[in-house]
């Protein structure tokens, strides 16, 4: 307790009031809107939460912001776990804020888990539930939305890793109230279009952003697609429990369509082995009918006639054999040429659309350097009217003048110390010279003086 008696220093009774603060108000959940908000350089973030009656400093250093995942922004509604401390050299109380959230993310983040846990338990995640992709995939389901970054990195992957992926777009918007209902139309359509595989995915986000991927309509919609199906949503770190139903859960859309995907390269090299591989088995298969039929011949013990029939036999296949081989190699390479010209043309129909990207780009960069030039020539011209504004000749026209000794010389009088009752001066103003005698000369200094002598 403290004796009324003591006497006590700024200094001791602000350390003794901070040392209060922080035991008693050590941790603390506090809700409020962000009225104000700055980063500093050093990395600090200083900001005022307020409701309707009451506003309150804080402070996030550095080393405890970095771990928040957002920047907040004046308006947001948060939620802190703070301390209330005091700071000494202003004698301000202020929040010391060690996490900081948005308003309403922790109940999500419980509805996640309780939602999680129930269809675990149905057995909805279970590996047993979840099909084979396809080896080869030719023609696949994109639902995504027509505007999101998503989309185009799924096109990119394909076009740079399996060009002969022939994909169908079903839009969809990927947040907000009509996102769950659309994107379960979106599945039904993609999954009764007999596409040998679908990919969902989405660009990252808060967990806001991407809550339609944890609605458990969506969840249950993509388990019960009857098509191989793959969920790339978010970032890496992202998890949703659409992502948990899937057959295959893939970190971003990019790895979404490099898994669906196999390179052509890798199967022109399996189209070349199989051919060769074809071409031994039939030599194979013709070496041993030959020497089944060696082998019968030498086995017989059956009359002449017998032996006759049976060797006509293996004359008329023997015969029959060559041409059956051909024929057969002959359709194996028309198949094997066709799959290669279908590859060649959606290489050739990729490079087009390329092409026609790059000249896009390249006209729209002629016309941001067309407006970028226009805006310089624009500010060029306003400086110029601003420096002919403040120009000498300018302020001499307004009805100043400057003052020289009327001896020459480049010098310029500032100073009524510069010249001598008699002295000649030489006064330039905007259209001429003018020359002049000093009668007498008074200081600012000696104005004052004389008022102050008149008023006496």
């Amino acid at each position: 307790m403290i004796d009324f008696k003591t006497v006590f220093s700024v200094s001791q009774f602000a350390r003794l009031l901070n040392d209060h603060f922080r035991t008693q108000f050590s941790a603390m959940r506090i809700q409020g809107e962000v009225a104000a908000f700055t980063k500093a350089s050093s990395g600090h973030w200083y900001l005022a939460l307020k409701d309707e009656s009451a506003q309150l400093k804080a402070v996030m250093f550095r080393q405890r912001n970095v771990l928040a995942g957002f920047l907040p922004a004046v308006g947001d509604k948060v939620e802190v776990l703070a301390q209330l401390a005091m700071y000494e050299q202003r004698g301000e109380l202020q929040l010391i804020v060690d996490v900081i959230k948005k308003a309403g993310q922790g109940n999500l983040h419980e509805q996640y888990l309780q939602l999680k846990a129930k269809l675990a338990q149905e057995g909805l995640f279970d590996l047993v539930r979840k099909k084979a992709l396809p080896s080869v995939v030719f023609n696949l389901g994109v639902v995504t939305s027509q505007q999101a970054a998503a989309l185009a990195d799924v096109k990119q992957a394909l076009a740079r890793r399996a060009p002969h992926v022939q994909y169908t777009v079903y839009h969809t918007a990927v947040q907000g109230v009509q996102a769950a209902a659309q994107i379960i139309e979106a599945l039904r359509k993609a999954d009764e279009a007999g596409h040998e595989a679908i990919v969902l995915c989405r660009g990252g986000g808060s967990l806001e952003d991407l809550w339609s991927f944890n609605i458990e309509a969506v969840v249950r919609a993509v388990a019960a697609c009857k098509t191989p199906i793959v969920v790339g949503v978010g970032h890496e770190s992202d998890v949703t429990l659409a992502e948990f139903a899937a057959d295959l859960r893939a970190a971003t859309p990019t790895a979404a369509a490099e898994l669906i995907s196999r390179p052509t390269r890798e199967l022109l090299a399996d189209i070349h082995g199989l051919h060769s591989d074809l071409r031994r088995a039939l030599r194979h298969r013709a070496q041993s009918l030959v020497q089944q039929l060696d082998r019968a011949e030498l086995g017989l013990i059956t009359p002449t006639a017998y032996v006759n029939s049976l060797q006509a036999r293996l004359t008329h296949a023997v015969i029959r054999l060559p041409g059956v081989a051909r024929r057969h190699i002959a359709q194996q390479t028309d198949g094997l040429a066709r799959l290669g010209q279908h590859l060649i043309d959606d290489l050739g129909a990729a490079q087009t659309q390329a092409n026609r990207t790059v000249q896009l780009l390249g006209q729209g960069l002629q016309a941001a350097q067309s407006r970028r030039m226009s805006s310089v020539d624009g500010n060029l011209q306003r400086l110029g009217s601003v420096i002919e504004a403040v120009s000498p000749q300018r302020t001499l026209e307004r009805g100043y003048a400057f003052l020289q000794p009327g001896h020459g010389g480049d010098a310029v009088i500032r100073s009524v110390q510069q010249v001598q009752p008699g002295d000649g001066v030489r006064a330039t103003l905007a259209d001429g010279e003018i020359l002049m005698n000093v009668r007498e000369k008074t200081s600012v200094h000696g104005l004052a003086n004389m008022d102050d002598s008149k008023s006496r």
